[in-house]
């Protein structure tokens, strides 16, 4: 397994032992990451809610809140917490960081194409005793998905 899929598995854990309840009239998204096919092979689908509050929003994977962002018209910017992982040559840190355009639900387009979510997200590594996986090291991803519809 290489390090953007340990970071991925090991997140996808961490956001499972902590759950919270998706507001209603959330946009729900499927959205799958796929890393640049230079840094691996990984790729996974995800259902993501988006709950908006002015231009702030608060995503969700699944039922789980996962990370903090903002929003600037079709834009969305976001953020999950610092986390720590143990790996074979020490403990590291690392941050989920992201960017995506999305389809507005009043149906003005943002994104070209068929897709509704169309973005980046990328791993920081923001500490490490592990020699292989340097500090300031990044794994990226590119993510796209489609509109699903809204939370009751």
């Amino acid at each position: 397994t290489g390090a953007a899929e340990r970071c991925v598995l090991t997140f996808l854990f961490l956001v499972a032992c902590e759950s919270s309840k998706i507001p209603a009239e959330s946009a729900h998204y499927t959205v799958t990451a796929a890393a640049d096919p230079e840094e691996g092979t990984y790729s996974d689908t995800f259902e993501y809610y988006l709950s908006f509050d002015a231009s702030s929003a608060l995503i969700y994977i699944g039922e789980d809140a996962f990370a903090r962002g903002t929003v600037s018209g079709c834009d969305v910017t976001y953020q999950s917490v610092v986390v720590g992982q143990d790996t074979d040559g020490g403990s590291v840190k690392w941050q989920l960081n992201g960017q995506a355009s999305i389809e507005s639900a009043d149906g003005d387009p943002c994104v070209d194409g068929d897709d509704d979510w169309a973005g980046t997200e990328w791993f920081e590594i923001v500490a490490s005793e592990d020699e292989a996986i340097p500090v300031g090291q990044t794994y990226d991803l590119v993510t796209n998905g489609s509109f699903v519809g809204f939370t009751e």
